[in-house]
């Protein structure tokens, strides 16, 4: 009876723990993302013979404190999209910008004028010319791959949905 009653018990503490954890999920409050605030600052590039030598570390004194404030936050941002990886489903991998010219155009954007997307696994945004709404929790730093600084911000999505589409 004992058993039966600390079994109970168990499946009832995890029952709520589970139901804790969901409604924590559902109380994420996200920031709009500022465009301005990321483009706030003129970034240079490192030592290109630094990157190359493959010894180069990611800086952080190169970003404002208000722009690496924004490191780990929930964020929305709002922008066009330039797909990197699509299929007929969509994208799972993309830049998002604030502006229909850079990415419509060929005015080459500066590296704190983006973002770099990511969607969950096994999720993709379906590619538009409208506006695109993103969530999702965003990374500020240097990534360097291969000797280059790829980005400089980064959006781990948790949605992506086109201005228009239902549910956005």
């Amino acid at each position: 009876m004992a058993r039966r009653r600390l079994v109970a018990f168990l499946v009832a503490a995890l029952a709520c723990a589970t139901a804790t954890l969901t409604a924590q999920k559902i109380k994420i409050k996200y920031e709009r993302l500022n465009w301005a605030t990321l483009a706030s600052f003129d970034y240079e590039l490192p030592d290109p013979l630094t990157l190359k030598s493959g010894k180069a570390e990611p800086r952080t004194d190169v970003f404002p404190e208000k722009v690496k404030a924004l490191h780990g936050r929930h964020v929305v941002a709002e922008g066009f999209i330039i797909p990197l990886d699509v299929t007929p489903s969509g994208a799972s991998m993309f830049v998002l910008n604030p502006d229909v010219d850079v990415c419509m155009f060929g005015i080459p954007p500066r590296l704190n004028d983006w973002v770099l997307v990511t969607m969950p696994p096994g999720q993709r945004v379906m590619v538009s010319h409208l506006p695109t709404t993103v969530k999702g929790r965003l990374w500020v730093g240097e990534e360097i791959r291969n000797g280059r600084v790829t980005s400089l911000y980064r959006i781990e999505a948790e949605s992506a949905v086109p201005r228009g589409v239902i549910g956005g």
